[in-house]
């Protein structure tokens, strides 16, 4: 009877055992090597893939797919099929870190073609196949990329929850350069929320893991994000120290696109800092690379600013040119940011050529673009959620899928089970599965009690500044001697609308608003409508 036992237990472990393996032992057939592909200079793809197409279904086939992906990114044309390939193998053997993986990459994909919702959905619906699988480096970073994300879509706090538990994993297994990567992306979502002090202690934490690392490109990253942060506190020297910094380690490792990308922020220092010759050779070295990698939207933001600069030096003709041409590109990618920015320029240059009606024109669809992107964000949230929502009721399909298969397949161990080995295990199983969730909620309560801390801090200093920040129109115009109706005419001015628009509005004649809008001017001084509205917005 003993003898009998110990044969059952043996079986029972051996079946079990190749069962739930996640095919992570493979099979004699080796894997290619990434690193030694890598280095060639030219590959021809179609061979590879054809050799490793023709292969069994199996968790080295699903790693050759990615990795063949991996380099069509540099050597074009990109293979999305051989990506799909990846992920369709994945699911037929049920590999759940292929699955995770080809989505992550398809996520990053979609942010690369501007698609960001589209990105964002594709990580969030990779989080339970990263749920189980032994790939905890890949977890963290889709948790950053998905972060990055959401800052593409102005989602800063959502962007901040993700990163942190990012590092808060990444530090748990040790993976410095995964801490180092979540850390910046925490400082660059504090950029955007105009908290600059919080961004620089985030890209220094950032840059002592890179040193650790020796990561130099991770230390170039951080030098030009702490310059970025210095600029915007009008820290100029100390600016210019980091950018250089970061502008040397892109020199030595002839990186093109992050030479560009630094030069092009160094450019934008000079512009406020007001040296117009030296802001102008900067942006005139990054702009080549910029279109030449397809970087869009810094593309823009620096033709636009080129622009800028050319209006301040009197070369309207070259001014306009600039400026239209990063409007066309900001248009086709949808960026907003750069679209307000665009317009409030073309205003600007529209006014000193004598134009005041196309200026105007300009000025308002700034305001509709600035206005938008308020609406713009809460529609994002709303789609965030629903994606939640969406990626929540896919868990738990995986969940029961996942269930209904761990049945079928054990149906044949069961026959070899007595109900006495069968009680055993099931107790073992449930004490040990109490235990991890158990630990698993005491770790999430702790993540999510900081990060709750830290957004109520986000959000009691974002208060406090619209509070310092409110102002009464009529109160500061007292000493111009404004009437009630030219007050209102004012108003509806720097809203943008033309003098029958206001006369509709207040029912009275258009005789009437002119007279009105006269007044205006001589009581505050300017000679149009633009000065009017600026004069107005500046008090």
């Amino acid at each position: 009877m003993r003898k009998k036992t110990i044969v059952l237990i043996i079986i029972l472990t051996s079946l079990i055992s190749c069962n739930k393996r996640d095919n992570t032992s493979l099979s004699g057939r080796k894997s290619l090597d990434y690193k030694t592909l890598k280095k060639q200079k030219k590959i021809n793809i179609d061979s590879l893939y054809q050799f490793v197409v023709n292969t069994k279904d199996d968790t080295i086939k699903v790693y050759n797919l990615i990795l063949i992906f991996k380099l069509s990114i540099r050597n074009r044309p990109l293979r999305n099929d051989v990506l799909e390939d990846a992920l369709t193998i994945s699911k037929k053997i049920n590999y759940q870190t292929g699955i995770a993986n080809s989505l992550n990459i398809k996520g990053v994909n979609a942010r690369y073609q501007h698609s960001y919702l589209k990105s964002v959905k594709l990580h969030k619906e990779a989080f339970p196949y990263f749920a189980n699988s032994w790939d905890i480096e890949s977890k963290i970073k889709n948790l950053n990329c998905l972060g990055v994300s959401y800052r593409r879509l102005n989602l800063e706090e959502e962007a901040i929850i993700q990163h942190m538990e990012a590092v808060k994993l990444a530090e748990k297994f040790n993976f410095t350069r995964s801490v180092a990567m979540a850390l910046n992306g925490l400082g660059n979502a504090y950029v955007a929320l105009k908290k600059y002090d919080e961004a620089i202690k985030y890209f220094n934490l950032s840059l002592k893991w890179n040193k650790l690392e020796k990561n130099e490109r991770g230390k170039g990253y951080d030098y030009s994000n702490l310059g970025e942060a210095f600029m915007y506190k009008k820290q100029y020297d100390s600016a210019f120290y980091y950018q250089n910094m970061a502008l040397e380690i892109a020199n030595k490792s002839n990186r093109l696109v992050d030479q560009a990308i630094i030069k092009s922020s160094m450019g934008l220092m000079f512009q406020n800092k007001e040296d117009w010759s030296q802001a102008l050779e900067y942006y005139f070295e990054s702009i080549p690379v910029l279109k030449k990698s397809k970087r869009k939207r810094l593309l823009s933001f620096t033709l636009i600013n080129s622009g800028i600069i050319f209006t301040k030096l009197n070369e309207y003709q070259i001014a306009e040119e600039y400026i239209n041409s990063g409007l066309r590109l900001s248009s086709e990618i949808s960026s907003k940011d750069n679209l307000v920015l665009g317009y409030q320029a073309l205003s600007d240059l529209l006014e000193q050529k004598g134009k005041p009606d196309d200026a105007l024109n300009n000025y308002k669809l700034m305001v509709v673009y600035r206005d938008s992107i308020f609406n713009i964000q809460s529609e994002n949230n709303i789609v965030a959620m629903n994606i939640k929502y969406d990626t929540d009721k896919k868990d738990e399909k995986i969940k029961r899928l996942h269930l209904e298969s761990e049945v079928s397949e054990s149906r044949d161990i069961i026959l070899f089970l007595t109900i006495g080995l069968l009680i055993l295990l099931s107790v073992f199983s449930f004490i040990f599965n109490r235990m991890k969730i158990k630990n698993n909620n005491m770790l999430i309560e702790n993540m999510r009690g900081q990060i709750e801390s830290h957004l109520s801090q986000i959000s009691k200093l974002e208060h406090e500044d619209n509070e310092n920040s409110t102002l009464d129109l009529s109160e500061k115009l007292n000493k111009y001697k404004l009437s009630s109706r030219e007050l209102e005419v004012l108003n509806y001015i720097t809203k943008g609308m033309k003098n029958q628009e206001i006369a509709d509005a207040m029912y009275v004649t258009l005789s009437t608003i002119k007279t009105h809008t006269k007044n205006i001017y001589d009581k505050l001084d300017v000679r149009n409508r633009i000065e009017a509205a600026r004069k107005a917005q500046s008090i």
